[in-house]
């Protein structure tokens, strides 16, 4: 049974008003392939979906916790609708909900903003309450790996962020993929999704035997270990994806790429500097002694950020002070940080 579809929409958050609006070139994007002539909900799903494939995280937000304390990401939380556009395509939660409640109003699709600091989007169709978020870390139950759908999206995985409200005797209410509802959708948003293991398979077959990978700091030389390390190679340098989501994408791959035995002495640093115009990606691959920190990602200084330090671990990306980078290179030789004081 849906649950909130009988409370005033307004009951979960506030209605976005402005006259600010993306470029024409930002919305054709976006409003691509519309099945208007089909309901309401397979174009709020279609918008979705699209939005996704058209905007990136910011990782300076990211890498700070959302610290709005810091002037230079209060700039970025409150970045206008209308400054957003193809190459300028760096959201935060913030400006996501703004644009997905833009083009959910401008389709005639009544919708609120819901949270204080982080913000999602609510509105209702088809007879259930759903929220729309695309940029918080989910787990789906079908690929059972943490990601956000902006990098799902980026892969061809299906996304988990756009649920529906049910009701449940134990929980009160319950989420419910927009896929896994009874709920009649165009075909316009039936895309081909792939399932994640699937196309990690797929990967190490097409990769197997080739040679053309560098591959960096291997105490031995077997067959099995260079095909793994190959693979993290050839996405790293290939993968079109921003920094955010192609580290998440690799430490879910690693997860299944190697045994857990393996993931006990693997660490991979993942390096990022701005040269001129031009980012330049350097990966390094540590596989030895036991660590105690695996898996995390040295993304180093964004160019207008200089002197701060930045490290994914886990779930999302961590701003290092100089006593928390400190106490990671005392506790990995995998890292090797500049802890000098930040401007």
């Amino acid at each position: 049974m849906p649950y909130g579809y009988d409370k005033p929409l307004e009951t979960f958050g506030v209605r976005f008003t402005t006259s600010d609006k993306p470029s024409k070139k930002f919305s054709k994007l976006i409003e691509k392939d519309l099945p208007t002539d089909s309901n309401n909900i397979s174009i709020a799903l279609k918008l979705y979906n699209n939005l996704n494939k058209n905007v990136i995280f910011s990782e300076e937000f990211s890498a700070f916790g959302q610290d709005l304390s810091l002037d230079f990401l209060k700039k970025i939380y409150d970045i206008p609708i209308n400054m957003i556009n193809r190459t300028n395509n760096e959201i935060t939660c913030n400006s996501w909900a703004k644009l997905y409640s833009y083009f959910l109003e401008k389709h005639n699709i009544p919708c609120v903003i819901n949270g204080n600091l982080h913000k999602c989007v609510y509105f209702k169709e088809s007879g259930y309450l759903f929220k729309a978020d695309a940029t918080t870390t989910n787990k789906n139950k079908s690929d059972n790996f943490y990601m956000n759908d902006l990098t799902r999206s980026r892969l061809g995985l299906r996304p988990c962020g756009l649920t529906a409200f049910i009701l449940d005797e134990e929980l009160g209410a319950k989420e419910v993929n927009i896929y896994d509802l009874d709920i009649h959708l165009a075909p316009e948003t039936e895309i081909d999704y792939v399932n994640f293991e699937d196309r990690v398979n797929t990967i190490l077959s097409r990769i197997k035997n080739n040679t053309n990978f560098q591959i960096k700091n291997l105490p031995f030389d077997t067959d099995e270990i260079l095909d793994k390390f190959s693979l993290i190679n050839k996405l790293i340098m290939e993968v079109d994806m921003d920094s955010i989501a192609t580290i998440e994408y690799i430490n879910n791959l690693i997860k299944i790429i190697f045994n857990k035995e393996e993931q006990k002495y693997f660490a991979y640093v993942y390096l990022k500097e701005k040269q001129g115009n031009r980012y330049k990606y350097t990966e390094l691959i540590n596989f030895g002694e036991e660590r105690n920190h695996k898996h995390d990602y040295n993304l180093g200084s964004p160019s207008n950020l200089e002197g701060y330090n930045f490290i994914y671990r886990g779930k999302g990306l961590e701003y290092l002070t100089p006593r928390k980078a400190r106490k990671i290179i005392s506790e990995s030789a995998c890292h090797d940080i500049n802890i000098t004081s930040k401007r």
